[in-house]
C-alpha cells in the first residue's frame, strides 16, 4: 500500500509538519510494508488557477512548470492520502487551496475510493470549519474521510506530548484498518458520492460534452458512469 502525505503549511517545521511527521513514523511502525511519500507544498512555486477550464477538455493544466501536474499524478496513483493544513481565516492554507483548485479533483473524482486522513491545526478559532471544508472536499472528490485529527495550539507551544501522541496513535490504527478494507467508504459516503456524481457532476458535464471531454473520457475509462 502506497500512502501520500501532503503538508499544506508554508512551514516545514511547524505544528502541522510535526504532526504529519509523527503520523508518518507511527504508520511505518504499525505496518513495515507501507510505502509512504511525504511532500511539503512549500517546496513548490505553485501558481494560481486562472479559471480557463482547459483541463476539463484536455485532461491537463496548461501550466506545466510548477509541479502541480506531477503532484496530481502522485495523488491519482496513491492508495491513500493524508492532507494537513494550518487554519487560515477559518479555511485551509493558501498552498493547499491552490492545489485543490489546480488539481481538478472534484470533476475527475481524483480521490475516488481512496481512504483519506485530514489534519488541521489552529490557534484561536476556525479549526472546526477548516476541517469541515477539507473533509467536504475529500467527499466531493470521491474519497473517504477514514481519519481526521484537529489540534488547537498556542503559537510556539509544545506540539506533541504523551496525551497528543496517544490520541494520534489511536487514530492512525483506526485509519489503517479502514484503509485496508476492500471498500473504505461508509454507506453514507457511498450515498453522498452517488448524489454528488450522478446528480451534480455528471448531469452538468453532459450538458456540454465538448467542454468536459477529458472528464467524461476518464469517467468512461474508469467505469464511474456504470457504478454508484
Amino acid at each position: 500500500m502506497h500512502l501520500l502525505i501532503i503538508n499544506g503549511s508554508p512551514r516545514k517545521s511547524g505544528a502541522t509538519a510535526k504532526i504529519l511527521t509523527y503520523i508518518h513514523e507511527k504508520l511505518c511502525t504499525m505496518d513495515s510494508e507501507l510505502e509512504i511519500t511525504h511532500i511539503d507544498l512549500s517546496n513548490y512555486n505553485l501558481k494560481l488557477c486562472v479559471g480557463c477550464m482547459g483541463c476539463y477538455k484536455t485532461g491537463y493544466c496548461f501550466i506545466q512548470d510548477d509541479g502541480v501536474e506531477r503532484l496530481r499524478s502522485l495523488i491519482d496513483q496513491c492508495d491513500g492520502l493524508i492532507l494537513g493544513s494550518p487554519t487560515y481565516t477559518s479555511n485551509v492554507s493558501g498552498y493547499l487551496k491552490i492545489l485543490m483548485d489546480r488539481g481538478y479533483f472534484i470533476f475527475e473524482q481524483l480521490l475516488r475510493n481512496k481512504p483519506c486522513f485530514s489534519v488541521i491545526t489552529y490557534e484561536n478559532a476556525g479549526g472546526k470549519k477548516a476541517q469541515k471544508i477539507l473533509n467536504e472536499f475529500i467527499h466531493y472528490s470521491g474519497g473517504s474521510v477514514s481519519g481526521h485529527y484537529r489540534k488547537k495550539l498556542n503559537h510556539g507551544s509544545e506540539v506533541l506530548n504523551k496525551a497528543t501522541e496517544k490520541t494520534i496513535d489511536r487514530k492512525c490504527a483506526q485509519y489503517l484498518v479502514r484503509a485496508k478494507r476492500t471498500m473504505s467508504l461508509s454507506v453514507l459516503e457511498i450515498v453522498m458520492r452517488a448524489i454528488v456524481f450522478h446528480v451534480g457532476l455528471r448531469r452538468h458535464a453532459m450538458k456540454n460534452p465538448v467542454r468536459y471531454k477529458a472528464v467524461i473520457d476518464r469517467w468512461n475509462n474508469k467505469g464511474y458512469t456504470q457504478t454508484r
